[in-house]
């Protein structure tokens, strides 16, 4: 080959080594904006058209819109489509999936131009030798194959935050509504409680006045008024702490959640309780931490894998070209990089140490999975028969306030006898609804352990979307 001809080929690997530099993508700021974020949170409502859009996309029946009222469902829907968390999440596990196609990525060619002057003289006139190599890795198909079964099962683990922020902002949604139901139902008991020890210390005072009555019993009135005062502001900070912490859970501002009307009929019924076995089994299918102790096992014996084939060496085809002062010579090496070790046994054995240790780590959270399920299925079938007792003693109650009613009518009882009852009634009442509320704070809790609403629908599938307005 003349020297104009190895000129040509030292070219033509120029240009193929700045035609793959053409593809490299030019560096683009992303800009991050915290104080239009503020004023777009600010923003957020209940009756947005992208709210809309996004609730209709995940099967919300036709109705009018804005809705009428705002359930468990449809604020839940409300918070997929506006908490950040869950963006986050998604953006996170994008990262993660973006890393398996660079375990797939083959070992790049290594282009060496040669270049030199020699100082005698040769065959040729030219003191110049020109000339290139050209490595071309050889890499193991089984290494490979390791290391993209790794970041795939690594990938997976990623993308399972997602699920497992769906269930978080269910379960936040649902714990403040219930609070603030509770919260509600004792702010309008103790209003009415409220008024009729009022009529009691009226009552006794005038009874006081005409001597029927001593200064300790209308003492002893007043304060029974005053307790139930002081229950009825506590009630009223509670719905407060209630109402803003559902409008965090939702993602909106809590004037956004004053202003539309709240449904709590998910409240109304106290569902059966699963048979054990079907809360252990819900339990080990649904939770997100289980399937993702099983991908982190998966992806450490993809590690045992990979050491394994890191055991034999690896090497790399060199042909190059060079011509040397009127000499065509052509070349073939071959690169062989042997391990750190020739047995590779420190680096096998660590692996095979993080596969067992993962294992044990699976087995330890299924036994934990299961203990949770059991005993939060017990919990809840215990607080919903204690709930069902207080519901009676309320009937038992009430039979007797109507009884002593009947005698007022019939001139049999004074008004405040009368009243006496209906207060009575009144506190075995918040009883029984404070006894409900704890089951469906037992049911709530029963269902984070199997991460699966229990009687109901499952989850909706929250797919990706832009950034919420």
């Amino acid at each position: 080959m003349s020297p104009p001809a190895a000129s040509t080929a030292l070219a033509l690997v120029v240009l193929l080594s700045l035609a793959v530099g053409c593809a490299r993508q030019d560096y683009a700021p992303r800009a991050l904006d915290l104080e239009d974020a503020a004023q777009r949170y600010a923003l957020r409502s209940l009756s947005a058209s992208g709210l809309e859009q996004d609730m209709r996309a995940q099967g919300l029946p036709a109705q009018q819109w804005p809705l009428r009222e705002w359930g468990l469902d449809a604020l839940t829907l409300a918070a997929f489509h506006y908490r950040d968390e869950l963006q986050a999440a998604r953006a996170r596990g994008a990262a993660a999936r973006a890393q398996v196609p660079l375990a797939a990525q083959r070992a790049p060619f290594v282009v060496t131009p040669r270049l030199e002057r020699h100082s005698g003289e040769g065959e040729s006139d030219s003191p110049w030798s020109l000339g290139f190599e050209l490595e071309i890795p050889i890499a193991s198909a089984a290494r490979r194959t390791a290391a993209i079964e790794r970041a795939e099962y690594q990938a997976q683990a990623a993308e399972l935050e997602i699920g497992e922020k769906v269930w978080q902002v269910r379960s936040e949604v649902r714990a403040n509504l219930l609070e603030l139901h509770a919260a509600r139902r004792s702010i309008g008991s103790l209003e009415a409680e409220l008024a009729a020890q009022q009529s009691v210390v009226d009552m006794l005072q005038r009874r006081l006045q005409e001597g029927y009555a001593g200064v300790t019993e209308v003492d002893a009135a007043r304060l029974r008024m005053a307790e139930a005062n002081g229950s009825l502001l506590e009630a009223r900070t509670r719905a407060e702490r209630a109402l803003g912490g559902l409008a965090q859970a939702v993602g909106v501002s809590t004037q956004a959640l004053r202003s539309v009307e709240l449904s709590f009929a998910a409240f109304e019924e106290i569902p059966p309780p699963p048979d054990a076995e079907t809360a252990r089994r819900e339990a080990l299918r649904n939770r997100i931490d289980m399937r993702r102790s099983l991908l982190e096992f998966n992806a450490a014996d993809a590690q045992v894998k990979l050491e394994i084939a890191r055991q034999y060496p690896t090497f790399s085809i060199t042909p190059g070209y060079l011509w040397d002062q009127g000499d065509n010579v052509w070349s073939l090496a071959v690169d062989l990089l042997l391990p750190a070790t020739l047995t590779h046994g420190p680096a096998i054995r660590a692996a095979q140490a993080q596969r067992e240790a993962a294992a044990h780590q699976a087995l330890a959270l299924q036994s934990t999975v299961l203990g949770e399920a059991d005993a939060r299925n017990a919990v809840f079938a215990q607080a919903r028969q204690a709930a069902e007792a207080s519901q009676s003693a309320t009937l038992t109650q009430l039979a007797r306030s109507s009884q002593i009613q009947r005698q007022f009518d019939l001139g049999q009882a004074d008004r405040l006898e009368t009243t006496l009852a209906r207060i009575e009634a009144m506190q075995v009442e918040r009883r029984a609804i404070a006894a409900r509320v704890d089951a469906h704070r037992a049911l709530g809790q029963l269902e984070d352990a199997m991460q699966i609403p229990v009687g109901g629908a499952a989850l909706p599938v929250v797919e990706k979307r832009g950034n919420a307005q």
